[in-house]
């Protein structure tokens, strides 16, 4: 009985170091001199590794890694996270610890250090690696002398369920053989929310999103520019770059090469910069005017770099070739006609009290046959409002919020201008640019408030006539500038609440028409709470320690956060078996991303 036992068992042990082997690279085993105890409180093991392997591979030593046991008795793969290391030199067990009297000498001598090292480790989950079965809690203790390893990608997204889609994020960043991160592209329609200091990565990791659904034929990309990070994008990388072509060397490894994009660009038009920069009111020479003025001068100081591009202009459209490189931007001109959205003008100022909006309304209604604001403005009279019985402080915020319309200079100008039906139904990656016209934050506000409302209304009229066949992610950038938190006077109070039951109304029904929303922001206390609650899915990169602890990560990850480098962040989501990932993404991204301020 015994022999049987004995071989029986030392065949399992020949079989689980051959299967280990096929998983990964062999590194060590399951302690045989210290007990590995498992209860309800603790799922923990010890591993030993010898000093020549512990040496040979600098990714020992870093807390958080992953690596991998085959258990002896089961040939079960186990999924282990070290949460802990035990060195000491040999010579330390010829004394006693607790022993006070000072050493004599204390020679330095290298071969002391030869010595095993011991890894405490986390059970996380277990899988038998011969079957496609789904992972389950490590819920069973290892053999002692069972093979541990650095498994292979993999196995540990496998293990992990980590790579669920074709929509790759980055690489689980506690592992030295990148496992991909990847997820279903429909799970952007439950929202996503990305978070960190400036200069962490946001915009990279963003553009990087931007570049992945651009290969795919069924995903749609809107996004709100109000920083300049974005209207470039089609500018090829800076190739001369080290650190570019690592980041596109990164990104080519999870989601592929791309080697050009086209764009289209709404830019929203006034009457003053018409006539500063313009003569003719084309769309050619509106198109020439913006390549000359916003893209020009990038271009510019990428061919000082030594990347030769060649540029045409056709109509709206910017065509640009540099070597590996091809895109094009389409420019959108684009103002507010007052005729057209006559029926809407009570809501389009957000800073209107609900007062003011219920009787704006009355009497846009009541005013007929008018063109343009400032006809309208100049009809509305004290007989309009006495009428009505409209109290002075309801008077005073219609006329105020009408002037404030007019002074953007938005409405009505004498331009060639861009049907936003057929630019939001067919755009594959349209950017709003509302940086290059220097519109103040009231304008930008109007403008983003009036694309939402007229997103959500072609999306619904689409949904009804059952026409919606792609998806439609809505890019944010610097979001609490459009979405803050309420913590301002009676006009912001007007303008937040309406903000915040205009986007909560499309993030909750936006799933159903297929709209996904990404915001992204330095801190999400700034932000309005509607949005903090409803993005599913959060990436934080590098920020305080406050604020990644309002998130979630324990005190002791989020101080390691606050001091990581650029592109490493924590994915926070429900959908994650383990609740949050540590992912390293692709930085900077494979599109133009350049910023003159900084030469």
């Amino acid at each position: 009985m015994i022999d049987e036992l004995y071989n029986g068992v030392k065949e399992r042990t020949s079989r689980a170091r051959a299967l280990a082997v096929s998983l990964g690279k062999m590194i060590g085993r399951i302690s045989k001199y210290i007990p590995n105890r498992i209860d309800q409180d603790s799922l923990y093991v010890n591993a030993v590794v010898d000093a020549e392997t512990y040496y040979t591979h600098e990714y020992l030593g870093r807390m958080g890694i992953l690596l991998g046991a085959v258990d002896i008795r089961t040939l079960q793969f186990i999924l282990l996270q070290v949460v802990g290391y035990e060195r000491s030199d040999i010579t330390s067990a010829l004394f006693n610890s607790t022993d006070l009297t000072p050493k004599l000498v204390e020679d330095d001598d290298p071969g002391t250090l030869i010595g095993n090292v011991i890894l405490k480790c986390e059970m996380l989950t277990k899988l038998d690696p011969l079957s496609k079965e789904e992972p389950t809690p490590a819920d069973m203790i290892p053999e002692p002398q069972s093979p541990v390893i650095i498994p292979y990608p993999e196995i540990i997204e496998k293990a992990l369920g980590i790579n669920r889609g074709k929509l790759k994020l980055g690489f689980l960043d506690v592992s030295n053989s990148e496992p991909k991160v990847g997820i279903p592209p429909e799970e952007l329609n439950f929202h996503g929310l990305v978070i960190g200091t400036t200069g962490a990565g946001k915009t990279s990791f963003i553009k990087d999103l931007i570049a992945s659904l651009y290969s795919f034929d069924d995903e749609q990309v809107l996004i709100f520019d109000a920083t300049g990070d974005y209207y470039h994008s089609f500018l090829p990388p800076d190739f001369t770059s080290e650190q570019v072509r690592r980041g596109i060397e990164d990104f080519n490894k999870l989601s592929g090469p791309i080697r050009g994009i086209t764009l289209d660009i709404l830019f929203p038009v006034t009457l003053r910069w018409l006539r500063k920069y313009t003569e003719e009111r084309t769309e050619e020479e509106i198109t020439n005017t913006y390549y000359r003025l916003y893209v020009k001068p990038l271009v510019n100081h990428i061919e000082r770099k030594g990347i030769k591009i060649e540029t045409e202009i056709q109509g709206r459209t910017i065509n640009l070739i540099s070597e590996n490189w091809s895109s094009k931007a389409n420019i959108h001109p684009f103002f507010l006609s007052f005729k057209e959205n006559k029926r809407i003008i009570y809501k389009l100022n957000p800073y209107f009290s609900e007062q003011a909006s219920h009787f704006l309304r009355i009497i846009t209604s009541s005013l007929k046959n008018i063109e343009s604001l400032d006809e309208f403005i100049e009809n509305i009279n004290e007989e309009n409002f006495e009428k009505l019985q409209v109290h002075k402080s309801t008077r005073e915020n219609i006329l105020r919020g009408l002037y404030l319309l007019r002074e953007t200079g938005l409405f009505d100008v004498r331009s060639p201008r861009t049907s936003l039906t057929d630019l939001f139904s067919n755009s594959r990656t349209l950017v709003i640019d509302l940086y290059n016209q220097e519109l103040d934050d009231f304008a930008q506000k109007i403008l983003t408030y009036y694309f939402l409302d007229r997103i959500f209304q072609i999306r619904e009229n689409k949904m009804r006539a059952g026409e919606i066949n792609n998806r439609l992610v809505l890019i944010i950038d610097e979001a609490h500038r459009f979405f803050p938190s309420n913590k301002g006077g009676e006009d912001d109070s007007n303008y937040v609440r309406s903000v915040a039951g205009k986007i909560s109304v499309m993030m909750r029904l936006g799933r159903r028409r297929r709209i996904g929303f990404l915001f992204s922001t330095h801190n999400p206390s700034d932000l309005s709470d509607i949005i903090v609650q409803l993005a599913n899915t959060k990436f934080v990169f590098r920020t305080s320690l406050d604020i990644s602890e309002s998130l979630g990560i324990p005190r002791a990850e989020a101080k390691i956060l606050s001091w990581e480098r650029n592109g490493i962040a924590y994915m926070i989501s429900p959908w994650l078996k383990q609740g949050r990932l540590k992912i390293r993404t692709p930085v900077p991204p494979p599109l133009g991303h350049y910023d003159l301020s900084r030469t």
